[in-house]
């Protein structure tokens, strides 16, 4: 009869095993299949229900030094767990086709802050807007991307009460969406790692797989935009999304039919 300490062992090694399913193909994570994140969640969530069992049993007979690598232990399966959570979210949004259609931006941005009005709520935070303009999107999808950009602002907050501003400005071609925060900021020499996934450039304090800027930017590069940040230290944080405008997102979509549609015939 196997101990909680063996099935842990053996937990963490087919936990290793799994792991190799998650080599990158050409940097994307798209090629997993339901199967693979299912058969990596197994042996997590086991290893997650084993250190518990373990330190149940085990209490009263742990040392302090033993205690406290245990609680590492505990903490880290936990975090795995997260990871798994946050990787699976990562895949339902990008792997979801995109459905275009005309959407209204302050329709988009209401739908955002209903999503988060909990936190906005437990926060005090103070949220502003500009007026924002018609769009040819996946409004799901752009959805997604406000509530991300501003619980992101929410949660990095500093001991200050939070305040946002979501602005918009117009180019020729593109309309700049702007999410300003008073936050405390970011380094920038990490202004870049930040949208790549599981990357976090803050402690364990802040909550969160870690996955929330890489799903955004796949979403505005799926729409034909991008995506940057611009941030100092203690002096709050402010990201831009770039979007093309209604007639030349329909032109870039209407091309890209026809260009599928020729290689069809070919």
């Amino acid at each position: 009869m196997s101990t909680p300490t063996g099935s842990l062992i053996s937990m963490q090694r087919k936990t290793r095993t799994s792991v190799v399913r998650l080599a990158p193909c050409d940097g994307d994570y798209l090629h997993l299949t339901s199967d693979s994140l299912h058969d990596l969640a197994s042996p997590i969530n086991q290893v997650c229900i084993l250190t518990d069992l373990v330190a149940n049993r085990c209490q009263g007979t742990l040392d302090e030094e033993s205690k406290v690598l245990f609680g590492h232990l505990q903490s880290s399966a936990k975090r795995l767990q997260n990871l798994l959570a946050g990787l699976r979210t990562y895949m339902q949004v990008v792997s979801t086709p995109a459905t275009y259609r005309l959407a209204h931006g302050n329709v988009l941005l209401t739908g955002a802050l209903a999503m988060l009005q909990q936190t906005i709520n437990r926060n005090s935070a103070l949220i502003a807007s500009d007026r924002m303009p018609v769009l040819w999107c996946d409004p799901a999808q752009i959805t997604y991307v406000f509530a991300s950009l501003i619980d992101n602002s929410i949660k990095f907050r500093s001991e200050r009460r939070p305040e946002i501003h979501v602005g918009v400005s117009g180019t020729k071609g593109t309309w700049v969406f702007s999410v300003r925060d008073n936050g405390i900021g970011i380094e920038s020499r990490h202004i870049n790692r930040i949208f790549g996934i599981f990357k976090r450039v803050h402690n364990e304090e802040y909550p969160g797989p870690g996955v929330g800027l890489a799903i955004t930017k796949r979403v505005i590069e799926r729409h034909g935009g991008q995506i940057w940040a611009e941030s100092q230290i203690g002096q709050g944080a402010t990201f831009f999304v770039e979007l093309p405008k209604i007639a030349e997102r329909r032109r870039n979509s209407h091309g890209r039919k026809r260009a599928a549609s020729h290689r069809a015939v070919a």
